[in-house]
């Protein structure tokens, strides 16, 4: 993502937290504070002889879980934060009338695991700044298959017989690894930057590897049987500076909450101008006690990784791989519980 682009997002996510961090002081007591919680929607269609132009049968399940644990000690803070955003779906009943003797399978439609550790030491008795580190892990957790070009998608099954998974627990995965310093004026809002930092996108998997869409290196032209690069590195590494922004809290008299990360990083060795962006929010609006409605808005951009490209105008709405800005919103139903 543009520079440009970068900083108007970036004045729109520090703005609030000007605001907040002026009339909030919240600190947290020493020792360890949890909180957890988890999201689900569900949706169902059946139509047994329907009207024509009625439709197709469906059924969709997604769930986003969340958990965090804090720890606080004089002058140590530790803060982990863990999620995972799932979804499935299966459009259609009976078998593949390519297939005459495959039911129709279930399609993944999300699948996005988090982890996230940052610690910190004061750099002297009241300061609000840290000395810092951070470390962010960015995988999927069930396997993933192509579809056809008769019936399209990531699959939980193999339909083509090639066992050609897309993806998998660990591949690929995006690690995030840096030191610098952290500035906290609550626990409301925190500010993380480090001048120097890691970053590394394995695919361990040679299969996997060789589709040469999930930013890990490949040369050459493709094979025209499989589709697959030939020649390929199973690791991608990257140097340069991180930037990471938090904000939680709670809003309207307690009633809705908000939790949104971003994580930037700029790679200094091949074009630093174009930042890479992961970013997360988390809103929820009570409902009864514990319950809520919640929203959950992913935007992403990786300039070594190739996405789908939406298109409305194409078959399946898809017109190839290219480096997009991704975006993933879900609605569910949440139950919290914290400490």
């Amino acid at each position: 993502m543009k520079q440009p682009i970068l900083i108007g997002l970036m004045l729109a996510f520090l703005y609030p937290m000007h605001v907040f961090s002026q009339t909030k002081n919240d600190t947290l007591s020493n020792g360890w504070h949890y909180g957890a919680g988890f999201g689900f929607d569900f949706v169902q269609l059946l139509q047994i002889n329907p009207k024509q132009g009625a439709g197709q049968n469906r059924l969709g399940f997604g769930i986003a879980a969340n958990g965090y644990a804090k720890f606080r000690k004089k002058r140590l803070d530790l803060d982990q934060f863990i999620s995972w955003q799932f979804g499935i779906q299966k459009l259609g009943s009976g078998i593949i009338a390519q297939n005459r003797t495959r039911k129709i399978p279930f399609q993944k439609t999300n699948d996005e695991f988090r982890y996230n550790i940052k610690s910190g030491y004061r750099t002297s008795k009241e300061s609000k700044w840290f000395y810092a580190a951070n470390f962010d892990l960015i995988t999927v957790l069930l396997p993933a298959y192509m579809g056809t070009d008769e019936f399209p998608g990531n699959f939980l099954d193999d339909l083509t017989g090639k066992n050609q998974q897309q993806s998998r627990f660990l591949n690929p995965a995006t690690l995030n690894i840096s030191i610098g310093i952290d500035f906290k004026p609550s626990d409301i809002i925190s500010v993380y930057y480090s001048p120097l930092g890691a970053k590394f996108i394995f695919v361990a998997d040679d299969g996997i590897a060789a589709l040469g869409v999930h930013g890990n290196p490949v040369r050459g032209d493709r094979d025209p049987d499989t589709g697959l690069y030939m020649d390929f590195d199973n690791i991608f590494q990257a140097m340069g500076q991180t930037l990471r922004l938090g904000l939680t809290d709670k809003f309207w008299n307690d009633k809705a909450t908000i939790s949104s990360n971003i994580l930037l990083f700029s790679n200094y060795l091949v074009k630093p101008e174009n930042v890479d962006i992961n970013w997360g929010t988390d809103i929820g609006v009570a409902i009864i006690k514990n319950f809520q409605f919640g929203l959950n808005l992913n935007v992403f951009y990786d300039d070594d990784v190739r996405v789908q490209i939406t298109d409305f105008n194409q078959p399946n709405g898809v017109n190839g791989l290219g480096k997009r800005v991704s975006v993933t919103q879900q609605l569910l139903l949440k139950y919290n519980l914290s400490s």
